[in-house]
């Protein structure tokens, strides 16, 4: 029987859930938290933008590449994809689905590697994860249905 991995997933934090069938509760595997995605960028930016001297003599700032929480948030995404993708090279699922917040599910979309994104069956750009068990487990048998068999 194949299996089927959901992701609920915000920049904050990520579930993993497997679904059985459209009766049966989503069984959740992995809970992970990443506090340091709703953090300040003041919290984690120890100091100022570098600053450099132009030929002028003039004082300029160097804009950072990258926030401090956008940093983190990549991160995240990064190490969330790990695992999906680790989880897939062992086939530990046969399906994916990714419901998350718009800008993290592009993040875990462009982390994912080429035979883990060949699994996903479902994108849903929706940030679900403060909803209750209740509702979350309705809302996850509502958005992402796993596949028939053929």
């Amino acid at each position: 029987m194949d299996k089927t991995w959901v992701v609920v997933a915000d920049s904050s934090h990520a579930r993993i859930f497997q679904l059985h069938d459209a009766q049966q509760a989503p069984e959740e595997l992995f809970d992970l938290a990443n506090p340091l995605g709703r953090a300040d960028n003041r919290q984690l930016a120890s100091d100022g933008h570098g600053q450099y001297f132009g030929p002028e003599g003039r004082g300029h700032t160097a804009p950072r590449v990258e926030e401090p929480v956008q940093h983190e948030v990549r991160q995240f995404a990064r190490a969330l994809s790990h695992r999906l993708d680790t989880a897939a090279a062992q086939q530990r699922f046969q399906h994916l689905a990714l419901v998350a917040a718009p800008r993290f599910l592009g993040l875990l979309r462009e982390s994912l590697d080429k035979q883990t994104r060949k699994l996903v069956t479902a994108e849903v750009a929706k940030n679900v994860t403060a909803f209750a068990q209740h509702d979350l487990d309705a809302c996850l048998r509502e958005l992402v249905k796993p596949p028939r068999p053929s």
